[in-house]
C-alpha cells in the first residue's frame, strides 16, 4: 500500500500502538504531534512526522497535506468535542479520501462523561463529513486497570460498579483492528464494536487479574462519591474524576449507553481473537505488582 496513512494521539496507547502496527505492515505512515521534541524524537526513529495541534485547523491541514487515510484520535480533555470538529475540518481540506475515527463503546449525545459526549459529536461530524468513513468503538481499555495497581498489590481490585459488566479489551487489539480498517476495503460506513472475549462484572475483573498474576485477588465496591475521592488523591483531575464516578457508578453499574455489548469485530476484521484480561494481566505483571 502507497497511500499515507495520518495518526493523531501516537504519544498516547491506541495511537502510538497503531502507529507501530502499520510500520510493521509497511504501511507509509505520518504522525501527526503537537510539540518540536516530538517531532524531533520520531524523525530520528525514520518516521515521517509533523507538528499540528488540534486545535489549529490552518496547522492540522497543512500536516494532512497529500494523506489519503486518517485516524482521527482526540485525546481525553475539556476540549475533546472542539478537537475533534477541527480534525474532521482538516481532513476535509486537505483531500483526505477516508477518515477512521477512534470513537467509544459508550458514545452517547447526553453522556454524565464529557468524553462519551464528546465521541458522540465527533461521530456525528464524521458521518456528516463527505468523506469515506468508518467509527470504531471500542470498549474499556485493560490499561485503565493499571491505576489500580497500588490497591491490586494489596489484594484489592477497587471499583463502584456494582454487578454491571463491561467487554474489556487489549489496546493492542484496538490498534490492530484500526491498521487494518486503515489499509483494507470493505469498511466505509461501518461502525465496528470492539470488545474482548469476555463480559466482566468487578468480581470477574479480579478472578481474571488474579488468575493472571497468580495470586489472590478480590473486588472491592466503594461508594461512587468515594471512588471518586481516591481518583483525586491520586492526582486525577476533579472534572475527570467526576466522569469517572459517572462513568462506573452510574453507566456501567446500570448498563446503559452500550456497555454491556460483546461483539466479534476484533475477529472479524483481524483474523485473530482478542486476548483475555487473564492473559493481558500476565502480559503486564510488572506494571501491576511493581
Amino acid at each position: 500500500m502507497s497511500e499515507i496513512v495520518a495518526v493523531t494521539g501516537v504519544t498516547g496507547d491506541v495511537g502510538g500502538k497503531t502507529l507501530d502496527e502499520l510500520r510493521r505492515m509497511g504501511v507509509p505512515v505520518r504522525a501527526v504531534v503537537r510539540r518540536p521534541e516530538q517531532v524531533t524524537a520520531l524523525r530520528a526513529r525514520g518516521i515521517d512526522a509533523r507538528r499540528a495541534d488540534l486545535d489549529d485547523a490552518a496547522a492540522l491541514t497543512a500536516a494532512l497535506d497529500g494523506v489519503v487515510r486518517f485516524f482521527l484520535v482526540t485525546p481525553v480533555s475539556p476540549q475533546q468535542a472542539e478537537q475533534g470538529a477541527v480534525g474532521v475540518r482538516a481532513a476535509q481540506r486537505a483531500g483526505v479520501r477516508r477518515i477512521v475515527h477512534l470513537s467509544g463503546g459508550d458514545a452517547a449525545e447526553h453522556s454524565p462523561m464529557p468524553w462519551a459526549s464528546a465521541a458522540w459529536h465527533t461521530d456525528r461530524s464524521v458521518r456528516d463529513s463527505g468523506l469515506a468513513w468508518t467509527i470504531l468503538h471500542p470498549s474499556s481499555f485493560m490499561t485503565n486497570v493499571i491505576p489500580s495497581a497500588p490497591a491490586i498489590r494489596r489484594g484489592w481490585f477497587p471499583h463502584t460498579a456494582g454487578r454491571g459488566v463491561i467487554g474489556w479489551i487489549d489496546t493492542e487489539d484496538i490498534a490492530r483492528s484500526a491498521a487494518r480498517v486503515l489499509t483494507s476495503d470493505g469498511h466505509d460506513g461501518t461502525e465496528p464494536v470492539l470488545t474482548g472475549p469476555d463480559l466482566l462484572d468487578a468480581r470477574g475483573v479480579a478472578a481474571a487479574l488474579a488468575a493472571g498474576l497468580g495470586r489472590p485477588l478480590r473486588a472491592l465496591h466503594l461508594p461512587s462519591r468515594v471512588y471518586a475521592g481516591v481518583l483525586r488523591l491520586s492526582g486525577v483531575p476533579a472534572w475527570q474524576a467526576e466522569g469517572l464516578r459517572q462513568q462506573f457508578g452510574r453507566v456501567v453499574r446500570h448498563g446503559l449507553d452500550g456497555v454491556d455489548v460483546m461483539s466479534d469485530d476484533v475477529l472479524r476484521i483481524t483474523g485473530a481473537a482478542p486476548r483475555g484480561l487473564a492473559d493481558w494481566a500476565r502480559a503486564h505483571r510488572d506494571d501491576l505488582l511493581g
